[in-house]
């Protein structure tokens, strides 16, 4: 996969991970208030981070955004997009958090959202987005509506722990020319 992409926002740069941000991302997701939204909500180590850095780097579907506020050059958050079918031109939109506690609750959750699924769908001619989320993740779920997601569905894992109920969200791109669906 290229992990040169780069996406501007207003007020956003949504440039690839690097291992210099393993780090740091690696702080922002053992903060409760975020880990708790994972599928997967145990505490990760360095060492499995790097691991899954590694694999990640070799995928050819797999693209991890990292937020960074324009003015200050400040990174705040995630976001990805995975799971991309280059014949379906379909994707899965996730990973997505404001890890700074000082950049929460201004907007810049909806601006990552927006900014990744508009690159899948322009740039990378995805015809949808689907993503998956927590029916208790309610901020989740209105700043994904906001972005133009819709409900498809509820359903609820088959494994051995009891995440409660996730919903299916899509977002569908709008046809190009006439007679496209």
């Amino acid at each position: 996969m290229d992990h040169s992409y780069r996406v501007l926002t207003s007020r956003l740069l949504l440039r690839p991970l690097t291992e210099h941000d393993l780090e740091i991302v690696l702080r922002w997701r053992r903060h409760d208030h975020i880990r708790k939204w994972f599928p997967d909500d145990l505490t990760i180590e360095p060492k499995q981070q790097l691991t899954w850095y590694e694999r990640y780097r070799q995928r050819e579907d797999d693209m991890m955004f990292v937020a960074v506020v324009l003015n200050e050059n400040k990174p705040i958050g995630a976001g990805s997009l995975y799971r991309i079918n280059k014949l379906s031109r379909t994707a899965e939109f996730g990973r997505v958090f404001i890890g700074e506690a000082d950049a929460q609750g201004m907007g810049y959750g909806e601006e990552i959202v927006r900014g990744i699924t508009d690159f899948g769908i322009e740039m990378l001619s995805l015809r949808w987005v689907e993503l998956f989320v927590k029916i208790t993740n309610t901020n989740a779920i209105r700043t994904y509506t906001n972005c133009g997601y819709v409900h498809d569905r509820k359903y609820r894992p088959s494994n051995t722990r009891d995440l409660g109920s996730i919903v299916r969200m899509i977002r569908t791109a709008p046809p190009r020319w006439k007679g496209e669906r």
